[in-house]
C-alpha cells in the first residue's frame, strides 16, 4: 500500500493570544479638577492581543510588543496618542494598529485587543463589532465577582463609566446579606447581584450591565443579560 505522505489535519480554527506589558503615565485632563486621576499618575499597563490564525502563520505576535515598548514604555501617554488616553480609547486604538501592521505582515486576523490598567480592570475592545466593554473585578475573602459593562458610546471623557460610579455595589458586597451570598456562587445568588446592580447603580451611569461572574472556589456562576447583543 502506497503511504500517505500529506499531512492531515483537523478541521477548526486556532487563536492565540499573547500578553505584553509596559509602564507609562498619563493625565486625565478632561476629568474635573478635583477627581484624582486628572493628576499624573502611572500604571503598569497589560496588553494581551488574541487572533485567529491562517495558512500556518507562525504564533508570534511580537510586533506588537516591539511597538509597545518603542512607542509607550516608562513615557508620559499624553505625548505619544492624539486621543485622551483612557484604556477604553487605548484598546480601540492599538486594535487599528493591529490591523494595520500585524495583518498586513502575517496572516492573523485580531479577534480581540485588551488593555489593563490594573489587575482587575480592563478595556476590551471586540475587532469584529469594535465594540469596546470595560471589566471590573471585586475581590473579597469568599469570592472574586467581575462585572463587564458596556455603553452605545464613550463619554466625552473617554470612560463608558468612571470605576468610580460603582462604589455602591463594591459598599453592598460588604453587606452581611450579600456576604453570606457569597459563600456559594449559585445561580440565585448571580442573579441578584446582576438585577442588585440593574436597579441601584445602572441608573445612576452610562455603563450597562452585560455580565456577572462569580468565582467561589471551586465554583463559578456567570449571568448574562439576555439582550447584550
Amino acid at each position: 500500500m502506497k503511504a500517505n505522505e500529506e499531512k492531515c489535519m483537523a478541521d477548526g480554527q486556532i487563536t492565540i493570544s499573547q500578553s505584553f506589558r509596559f509602564s507609562a503615565s498619563h493625565e486625565l485632563m478632561q476629568l474635573p479638577a478635583s477627581h484624582k486621576c486628572r493628576r499624573n499618575h502611572g500604571h503598569n499597563y497589560t496588553v494581551t492581543a488574541s487572533a485567529l490564525v491562517h495558512d500556518d502563520a507562525p504564533g508570534d505576535l511580537s510586533h506588537l510588543r516591539d511597538f509597545l515598548a518603542a512607542t509607550f514604555d516608562h513615557r508620559l501617554l499624553n505625548e505619544q496618542v492624539t486621543f485622551h488616553p483612557t484604556s477604553e480609547l487605548l484598546a480601540a486604538h492599538l486594535a487599528g494598529w493591529f490591523r494595520d501592521n500585524v495583518e498586513s505582515a502575517m496572516s492573523v486576523t485580531l479577534v480581540e485587543m485588551v488593555v489593563s490598567e490594573t489587575a482587575t480592570t480592563s478595556a476590551r475592545c471586540d475587532d469584529v463589532t469594535s465594540q469596546v466593554t470595560i471589566s471590573k473585578t471585586f475581590k473579597s475573602s469568599r469570592s472574586d465577582v467581575t462585572l463587564v459593562l458596556r455603553a452605545d458610546g464613550l463619554n466625552k471623557v473617554g470612560f463608558i463609566t468612571d470605576f468610580g460610579d460603582s462604589k455602591p455595589f463594591e459598599t453592598y458586597l460588604q453587606a452581611s446579606d450579600a456576604d453570606a451570598g457569597l459563600r456559594a456562587a449559585g445561580p440565585a445568588l448571580v442573579a441578584h447581584l446582576a438585577g442588585w446592580f440593574v436597579d441601584n447603580v445602572e441608573p445612576e451611569t452610562r455603563g450597562r450591565l452585560v455580565s456577572v461572574r462569580v468565582d467561589s472556589g471551586m465554583t463559578t456562576g456567570l449571568w448574562e443579560r439576555g439582550d447584550a447583543s
